[in-house]
């Protein structure tokens, strides 16, 4: 049976490729396994509809895509709010007057449709409502350029932030931004992710029960909260903006930072800076905490590098385990101290202790640190293995020289705090969506398109750009030390 949705999603795919259009049948029936009693069979069934559809239609940035995306999850929505258990669904969305999957449709078309503008009278404006992506990466990635431009478009404004709590680990440190906490589920059920809507809808109900239409402003950043923008959150759309990725898709050399930017200047005008990097406001206790460890190791005068081999769950981004290990073993060899993010989840977590077995057997001293970064005096590893929270983790990253990752959360993370930093995209569906997911800052980026590529040459390459880093880092490191400069 679980191998059943795989094939039912498979073939929906197939005839939307093939152009032969939606069979409603089958989604019906994937639907079916998706509210299965039984966990595993259920689970099966919303792993297939995601991952196997629901992203890629959205991964693609293609327009075709994207409406068939809308067509297919209005009508889950029409099936979900049939349930019993989702009377509570089915009434709210009545009284946005949205009865129907055509209803659905009809609006979220007019919201994509461009032409919309903002508020003309900018300084009524009080409250900014702000919806996260969801994940970390794209809220780095997206999200911190709404939020960093909307300080400047409505500057008498408060920004709230609805977004799971993790996110005050990286912005938490910024007066004008509020989190009004909300946890999307996305290892949840079908039921459960719209609740995440009605929580928004509620956060906002609550938060502006008292206020004109004219003095707030919500803009989505074509969040999985209203499933990109098929859930309504204010009646008649009266001061909602949905952020379409589809603008400037056919510019592929494009990165998503600089499509968010030109969606805001399009709708809002370039009130302040026509553009700006994903920024970050780390709360200050992170900092300091991650200063006072820097200093420490600074004791030894080493270039340090932060690395992070997580993949988001997604094992297609990953070259392998032989290749995240000669990687830190060549940083290692070359003299530079490697900070090892363990990772989330068991798998992660055991991927990093292969790496730690792995350099034990060749003599390497390991040393594990918690998130108070607290270590004994005079200790001096070669890989130093961090376990801990995302807030840290960026802290630690921002006072090292260099970065190394997947197309994953670090990556926006990095370049975010201008940290130079080399990227290696794999498992990537098409060009087009590894360059609109690039890093977008200020700082140097290196990136390594290794689909297609054997693992020795992506090896070889990434040698070979680290090689240049540390040459280079080496010759400012041991001026710096002659001057009694700390870097």
């Amino acid at each position: 049976m679980p191998y059943r949705a795989k094939v039912i999603a498979k073939k929906i795919m197939e005839d939307h490729c093939l152009g032969i259009g939606i069979d409603k049948q089958r989604i019906k029936e994937l639907f079916d396994i998706a509210i299965h009693k039984d966990e595993s069979l259920a689970k099966s069934g919303i792993d297939a509809t995601f991952r196997a559809i629901v992203e890629p239609l959205n991964d693609s940035f293609d327009a075709a895509d994207r409406d068939v995306y809308y067509e297919i999850f209005s009508y889950l929505i029409q099936l979900i709010r049939e349930l019993p258990e989702a009377e509570h669904i089915d009434e709210t969305l009545k009284t946005f007057g949205l009865f129907t999957q055509q209803d659905l449709l009809d609006r979220v078309r007019k919201l994509i449709a461009p032409g919309k503008r903002g508020p003309a009278q900018r300084h009524k404006v009080k409250k900014v409502f702000v919806l996260s992506r969801v994940t970390i990466g794209a809220d780095v990635a997206i999200t911190s350029i709404i939020i960093e431009r909307s300080k400047k478009i409505f500057s008498k404004a408060r920004i709230l932030f609805l977004a799971n709590r993790k996110n005050y680990e990286l912005f938490g440190d910024d007066e004008n931004i509020r989190i009004l906490p909300l946890d999307y589920k996305r290892r949840g059920g079908l039921i459960s992710r719209l609740e995440s809507w009605l929580e928004a809808l509620e956060n906002i109900k609550s938060e502006t029960k008292d206020m004109e239409s004219c003095e707030y402003v919500i803009i989505d950043s074509n969040s999985r909260i209203t499933q990109l923008g098929l859930l309504p959150l204010v009646g008649e759309d009266a001061g909602y903006y949905l952020f379409e990725p589809l603008a400037h898709a056919d510019e592929e050399t494009r990165k998503l930072g600089e499509d968010v930017n030109g969606w805001l200047n399009k709708v809002f005008g370039s009130a302040g800076k026509k553009s700006v990097y994903p920024t970050l406001s780390i709360p200050a206790r992170y900092n300091e905490t991650a200063k006072a460890f820097y200093q420490q190791l600074a004791k030894n005068k080493e270039f340090t590098v932060t690395v992070n081999f997580g993949a988001g769950e997604n094992d297609n981004k990953r070259i392998s385990d032989e290749f995240e290990f000669e990687v830190v073993l060549h940083l290692i060899e070359k003299g530079a101290k490697v900070i090892l993010d363990e990772g989330f989840g068991n798998e992660e977590i055991e991927r990093a202790n292969r790496i730690i077995d792995q350099l034990k057997e060749r003599s390497k001293t390991i040393m594990k640190v918690n998130e108070d970064l607290s270590f004994s005096a005079g200790s001096n590893p070669d890989l130093i293995v961090y376990k801990g929270g995302i807030g840290q983790f960026a802290a630690l990253i921002s006072q090292s020289q260099y970065y190394i990752g997947y197309d994953s959360m670090g990556q926006h993370v990095a370049a975010a705090l201008e940290i130079p930093e080399l990227v290696i995209f794999n498992g990537y569906p098409s060009e087009k969506f590894s360059r609109k997911w690039h890093p977008y800052g200020n700082g140097k980026i290196n990136i390594i398109h290794a689909e297609g590529k054997a693992e020795k040459d992506v090896l070889e390459i990434t040698k070979r750009i680290l090689n240049g880093c540390l040459l280079g880092a080496g010759i400012v490191l041991s001026v710096a030390w002659l001057i009694g400069i700390n870097i």
